[in-house]
């Protein structure tokens, strides 16, 4: 990875909490981040001891993420995605744009000093309090509205880039082909078409619905040209409002902090989104509807969902207003509605998708990926069923995540009940 003093140098330069007493760089240094933080790339800590303007040093500590390199096959295949160059582009054509004055926006993403097409370095969260959430914990009201109110963050700072900068043309038109283009929703996506076939599998072998023989016989003869819908939902579209959205906002891209007293991180204080590589020119309710599926179970949704809608509409409306731009002309309460249905089943499938993968039990991935490479390549490329079926039918957590949305998806596909 070609990165030098001169890089730690721009960095301490570019970083607010640093830049004033700072002289020159004395050296670096990088530390692997043990575990599995993310699933495309390597991860570290970069430590920059630097020398102050009065003869003393001081030190600051980042977080690197790049391309893996420790997997040939790997690499290629992000590579050939795009999703590095995506991030990177992300940060300097778009979020380093956006309005950024703490008076008028709440931040809701870490500060990126260095974005290259294999390599970006960013604020370390977790210096200054910020944590995943532990694998398995499930989120509470004040976890999802602390999201949904990031996210609303993040889509009116879009729109007002849109409004403001682009003199009339939309984000989508300047920047869908060469930034803001489909990585994994393609029927070209190995692992994406992998998880549809792990939803087929559960729906068609082993979900209740399918003890049924008509319902069985639905499921197998008309599931699938429905879960091919979402490449469809996936495209661009005049038909609603569109903003920049995340869409991969699975629990490891989001971290909260928490008060010191708060021994059981259940009152977050603050909370930022991370890792913008499946980023989209797509309707706000994407974002919705993915954080709503992905990181709640169907119990909670029969409880909160409704208050979500009115408690995100409210938050982006608050945002827009804050901007100087009248949000109900922008995106109507009634097109923000009609939007989160048509949108609906795109969140249901794509957390399909991901509790078909993320949640097998802690270390699976790596310790396969490690000890069976060609058969870790395999599961996540191909065909992941054998491994779907059998944490399915041994670990509880995985079954139940995994076996709620299916559920949730065969009664909005086909009103079962």
């Amino acid at each position: 990875m070609d990165f030098s003093i001169a890089d730690c140098n721009m960095i301490i330069k570019s970083d607010s909490k640093t830049c004033g007493d700072f002289f020159k760089v004395i050296k670096f240094e990088m530390e692997h981040i043990s575990g599995q933080p993310g699933y495309l790339g390597e991860y570290y800590y970069l430590n920059i001891t630097y020398e102050t303007l009065d003869g003393g040093t001081a030190s600051g500590k980042y977080f690197m993420k790049s391309l893996p390199y420790h997997d040939a096959v790997l690499t290629e295949a992000v590579e050939s995605w795009g999703i590095f160059r995506k991030e990177a582009e992300l940060y300097s054509l778009l979020f380093n744009k956006y309005e950024r004055d703490p008076k008028k926006v709440t931040k809701w993403a870490p500060d990126c000093f260095v974005a290259r097409s294999n390599m970006l370095v960013m604020e370390d969260l977790t210096s200054t309090g910020y944590q995943t959430t532990s694998f398995q914990t499930t989120l509470n009201e004040q976890h999802m509205k602390a999201v949904f109110d990031r996210l609303a963050q993040m889509h009116a700072s879009s729109i007002h880039f849109e409004i403001n900068q682009l003199g009339g043309k939309s984000i989508g038109a300047i920047y869908n082909e060469d930034v803001l283009f489909e990585t994994t929703f393609t029927s070209t996506s190995g692992w994406f078409v992998a998880g549809l076939k792990g939803i087929q599998k559960i729906a068609s072998e082993r979900n209740r619905y399918s003890h049924d023989p008509r319902k069985k016989s639905i499921i197998e003869n008309q599931l699938w040209s429905c879960l091919e819908r979402i490449y469809t939902l996936a495209e661009d579209t005049e038909e609603f409002r569109s903003v920049v959205v995340h869409r991969d906002l699975w629990i490891n891209n989001i971290m909260f902090k928490y008060d010191q007293t708060d021994d059981l991180c259940k009152k977050p204080t603050d909370c930022l989104l991370i890792d913008f590589q499946l980023a989209r020119y797509l309707p706000p309710c994407v974002d919705f509807v993915c954080a709503l599926y992905l990181l709640t179970n169907a119990e909670h949704r029969s409880q909160y969902a409704d208050r979500y809608v009115e408690y995100y509409y409210n938050s982006l409306q608050n945002k827009l207003a804050i901007l100087g731009l009248n949000g109900p002309s922008i995106l109507s309460r009634e097109q923000f509605e009609k939007s989160l249905d048509h949108y609906r089943l795109l969140g249901l499938v794509w957390t399909g998708v991901l509790h078909g993968f993320v949640n097998f039990p802690k270390g699976m991935l790596a310790q396969l990926h490690q000890e069976d490479p060609e058969t870790y390549t395999r599961m996540s490329m191909e065909n992941r069923d054998d491994f779907i079926l059998k944490y399915y039918d041994s670990d509880s957590f995985f079954h139940d995540r995994l076996d709620d949305i299916v559920t949730e998806l065969l009664e909005h596909l086909f009103d079962f009940k």
